[in-house]
């Protein structure tokens, strides 16, 4: 029977993932609460679930961007190669995700990609662009420490 292999942190990988941790958490905490200022002002940029979900998957852009950047997203026993293969294979699968969920809604829904139907339409463009995000600082970092070496 095979068993997953754990991926070893030293500690100050683990150090550098809780510290980001801790502020995407921060991040979350601090964007909610200003949300709710603009929703008491009678400010409402998306309807409520939507615009939860927003600003969790910010925060979690901001943990997996500053992990890359920080180098703490990949234990220092894992092969370069396997990680490289890894990360290109996540990244092709979140694109053609994305490109199918944007041809989906705007071909058989009929839906608008705006926050003006309220019906969450918004969390499509929206997640692309984090996954471009998470994309340029991985290929950014790279291209960096290429030019270190």
């Amino acid at each position: 029977m095979k068993t997953m292999r754990k991926i070893e942190f030293d500690e100050l990988q683990q150090s550098k993932r809780y510290r980001y941790g801790y502020q995407s958490f921060m991040l979350l905490a601090f964007l909610i609460m200003i949300d709710n200022v603009f929703y008491g002002l009678g400010i409402v940029w998306a309807q409520h679930p939507t615009n939860t979900f927003i600003l969790l998957l910010t925060s979690f852009a901001y943990f997996i961007s500053r992990s890359i950047w920080g180098d703490a997203l990949v234990g220092p026993k894992e092969t370069p190669a396997k990680v490289r293969t890894g990360v290109a294979v996540v990244v092709l699968i979140a694109a053609v995700a994305a490109v199918l969920a944007v041809g989906y809604i705007s071909s058989h829904m009929n839906l608008k990609l705006s926050a003006e139907d309220g019906s969450g339409s918004l969390l499509t463009p929206y997640c692309i662009a984090m996954w471009a995000v998470i994309g340029i600082v991985y290929l950014v970092k790279k291209v960096r420490d290429n030019k270190m070496d």
